[in-house]
């Protein structure tokens, strides 16, 4: 099941909190009965919103901020969806698919040896290619600070 954030934007008026807390058990046991797990809801507070939103004839000002975080097959997203879109309470949302880092890590194998294989290169030279890239990229890549604690066979001869 893919992970996915949640982020809802629901109304601050007077006991919406309660309604809040309702609405929030009744998608999670929506979620639940159809086999989706929910790991973490953080609530980021009251805040002020960036520009006004404007739902069932009522100007919003202020909204609660809330996250999801769950594991849920893309059919148990769509009913949430709907459980949000029908609710009086909630101004907006927007569910985000988490980045699997096991599906992106093979479509760079699969990329490195389609280059291998366009270019002619042998795996040792885009090996090669590839650690020399991530050295010069990455900010906690392996720098020598002086000659000493560099490898031996970085170290220049009359130092």
């Amino acid at each position: 099941m893919p992970a996915y954030d949640v982020v809802v934007l629901a109304a601050n008026t007077a006991g919406s909190r309660e309604k809040l807390v309702g609405l929030l058990r009744n998608c999670a046991t929506k979620l639940w009965s159809r086999g989706a797990v929910i790991t973490e809801v953080r609530s980021w507070g009251i805040r002020d919103l960036a520009y006004r939103i404007r739902q069932r004839g009522v100007n919003h000002y202020r909204a609660h901020y809330l996250t999801l975080d769950l594991f849920c097959s893309p059919a148990s997203l769509s009913e949430l969806e709907s459980t949000l879109r029908t609710s009086p309470l909630v101004l907006r949302w927007m569910p985000l698919r988490k980045r699997d880092a096991g599906r992106e890590a093979k479509y760079e194998y699969r990329n490195l040896v389609m280059q291998r294989v366009f270019e002619g290169k042998t795996r040792q030279e885009m090996l090669a290619e590839q650690l020399s890239q991530h050295r010069f990229a990455s900010p906690t890549a392996y720098r020598p600070t002086s000659p000493r604690s560099a490898p031996p066979d970085l170290v220049q001869i009359g130092s």
